[in-house]
């Protein structure tokens, strides 16, 4: 029973979220106790990077790593939350600086720098973009985070957190090439 009430929750997403254009963000639906939602974007990893399936199933977020690694073993991983924005009133850039507060409240002693935005080839409003220094989460000691917007079919507009995430420095240094070319594809 529970299988067949996930199939018809699929296809009825599928059905409403249909549309000649092709969307860039994607909704999933999923039982919580409800019925939950969340967005992903239509993703191209950059060459030498792959979707990690489990780790996005597991976490309902698109988590990318490098060929040949899964998401315990990567030196630097990628992944992309995806957020309806609700208050059209709201800039990308309040919407940043209110993710980096929240951040900054979980993690005192962190440190955010702001970085030169990305540009887009597809003509939609740069990435804003920070570097992380997070010393109290061994995990992610060293992030690159950037903010974007996008639509779907229906033009509804969501904000695009893209993060790599490191231990160390030296391996985010090696993939932000990477990094920065998935940002300027999306």
């Amino acid at each position: 029973m529970r299988r067949f009430c996930l199939l018809t929750i699929a296809i009825a997403v599928q059905a409403i979220c249909a549309g000649g254009a092709r969307a860039e963000v994607k909704k999933f639906a999923y039982l919580c106790g409800s019925i939950c939602v969340y967005y992903q974007i239509a993703l191209t990893p950059p060459d030498g990077w792959v979707i990690e399936a489990a780790a996005t199933k597991q976490n309902k977020v698109q988590m990318l790593v490098p060929k040949g690694k899964n998401f315990a073993t990567a030196p630097a991983l990628i992944y992309v939350q995806v957020f309806y924005h609700r208050d059209k009133q709201q800039t990308l850039a309040d919407f940043a600086k209110a993710s980096n507060d929240r951040w900054l409240a979980n993690v005192p002693n962190a440190k955010i720098t702001p970085l030169p935005a990305v540009e887009r080839v597809n003509g939609k409003p740069g990435f804003l973009r920070f570097a992380f220094e997070n010393p109290s989460r061994a995990q992610q000691a060293y992030e690159l985070g950037a903010f974007g917007i996008d639509n779907d079919n229906d033009g509804n507009e969501f904000v695009l957190d893209m993060v790599m995430t490191g231990a160390t420095k030296a391996a985010l240094e090696r993939a932000e090439q990477d990094y920065i070319a998935l940002l300027k594809a999306h």
